[in-house]
């Protein structure tokens, strides 16, 4: 009896480690999917006058900003997409008070960028990561239910008192 608990516990976390894999799998994929896709159509997205409020981490490119746009005023610290800020450096040294051009999303005016685009190869690489994220926690999943209904058949088979 203890040897069925011990792996009925086991196999318990088997399925809850490999059903979470799909899951950080699934989420991540369709979070790099939907920021690409916010990069590609930045470099499109209206833009507006923007001033550089102050920066955020001292000598580095964060900053904060305020912009207006169809009449309400902003303010942001995203300078790019989460898949830009991966592999291109930004670009520009921002001084509070500076004016510059803020790519402005019209479907949600609150999210804006200051440069537009994305990064190709980051994007490549991180849904291929998340793909296999996603085929390793499903076939574990379907792996440990086949190896389970195998050990019960064996153990009805051997112990034919039990069924």
């Amino acid at each position: 009896m203890a040897t069925v608990v011990k792996s009925r516990s086991e196999v318990t976390f088997v399925l809850l480690f490999f059903t979470t894999l799909a899951i950080i799998g699934i989420l991540a994929g369709s979070f790099f999917v939907r920021d690409f896709a916010r990069a590609r159509a930045s470099a499109a997205w209206p833009t507006a006058d923007g001033v550089v409020l102050s920066q955020l981490d001292e000598g580095g490119d964060r900053v904060r900003y305020a912009y207006s746009f169809a009449g309400r005023s902003y303010q942001s610290t995203r300078d790019r997409v989460f898949i830009a800020g991966i592999l291109k450096p930004s670009s520009e040294d921002y001084a509070p008070g500076q004016t510059v051009a803020v790519y402005i999303d019209p479907k949600d005016p609150s999210f804006s960028v200051l440069e537009p685009g994305g990064a190709g190869l980051a994007f490549v690489f991180l849904t291929m990561m998340s793909g296999v994220c996603i085929f390793f926690g499903v076939g574990g999943v379907i792996w440990t239910f086949s190896e389970g209904v195998d050990a019960n058949a064996m153990r009805d088979n051997l112990h034919p008192s039990n069924a």
